[in-house]
C-alpha cells in the first residue's frame, strides 16, 4: 500500500512511465479532472549508448515539466516484474534494471520527486485492466486501453509497412495503465464510473 506524508494536491498531475531501452512510454494524468491528459513514447532503439538514451528521456522529462509544471507524483512500472524465469538473460535483466534505476534517479533530479514503483499485476488490477488467463497480455492491455481511452487510438504509432500498431504502442499503453493505477491509489473515493466488461476473446485482440 502506498503511504503519503501529506495530502496529495488535486490540482496536479501524475507522470506515468514504462521504462525500457527500446522505447519509454509516458502518460500524464490530470488528478483534478481525474482523466488522462496526454500519452506518448520516446523512441530509443536507434540510439547507440546509454548516455544517448538517458539524454533522450531526460529531454522529454524536462519538456513535460516545462509544459505541465504541476507534476506532483511519478509512477514507474517495476521492470523486474516483467522478467520471465528461464527466458530473460542475466545481461537483459542487468541492462533493463540498471536503465530503469537511472531514469528513476533522473526523475528525482528533474522534479525533486521520488518515483513510486508499481507491480505490473497490481497496476493492471487497479487500472481495471486485469488480463484474463490464457490471453496474450500485451495485445489485451493495448485493446483495453483503447476501450477506456478511445482518443488514444488515433495517436498510437503504426507500423510503416502494415496497418497495425507498432511495438511502441505497447509501451504507451503500459504507461497509461501505471498512471491509471496511481490515480486509483490517490483518489480511492472517486465514483466507480468504469464497469468491467466481459473479457475480449483472444481471436479479436489483434484486429483494431
Amino acid at each position: 500500500m502506498v503511504e503519503f506524508s501529506e495530502p496529495v494536491q488535486k490540482d496536479s498531475f501524475i507522470l506515468g512511465l514504462d521504462v525500457s531501452t527500446f522505447c519509454t512510454g509516458f502518460s500524464i494524468w490530470n488528478l483534478e479532472k481525474d482523466k488522462l491528459e496526454k500519452a506518448g513514447f520516446i523512441p530509443l532503439k536507434k540510439l547507440n549508448s546509454w548516455h544517448e538514451k538517458v539524454d533522450a528521456v531526460c529531454s522529454v522529462l524536462e519538456e513535460i515539466k516545462e509544459n505541465t509544471n504541476k507534476v506532483t507524483y511519478i509512477a514507474i512500472e517495476d521492470i523486474l516484474q516483467k522478467f520471465i524465469v528461464g527466458k530473460s538473460s542475466i545481461k537483459t535483466i542487468i541492462t533493463l534494471a540498471g536503465f530503469n534505476y537511472v531514469i528513476q534517479r533522473k526523475c528525482y533530479e528533474i522534479y525533486n520527486i521520488t518515483p513510486v514503483l508499481f507491480n505490473v499485476l497490481r497496476s493492471r488490477n487497479l487500472a481495471d485492466c486485469s488480463v484474463p488467463r490464457g490471453v496474450k497480455s500485451k495485445d489485451f492491455i493495448l485493446r483495453r486501453v483503447c476501450e477506456l481511452h478511445p482518443e488514444v487510438k488515433n495517436q498510437l504509432p503504426l507500423m510503416k509497412t502494415k496497418n497495425e500498431f507498432a511495438k511502441e504502442a505497447w509501451d504507451v499503453s503500459d504507461a497509461i495503465v501505471v498512471g491509471r493505477a496511481a490515480a486509483a491509489t490517490l483518489l480511492p473515493d472517486r465514483p466507480k464510473e468504469i464497469v468491467k466488461e466481459t473479457p475480449v476473446p483472444e481471436e479479436d485482440l489483434i484486429d483494431f
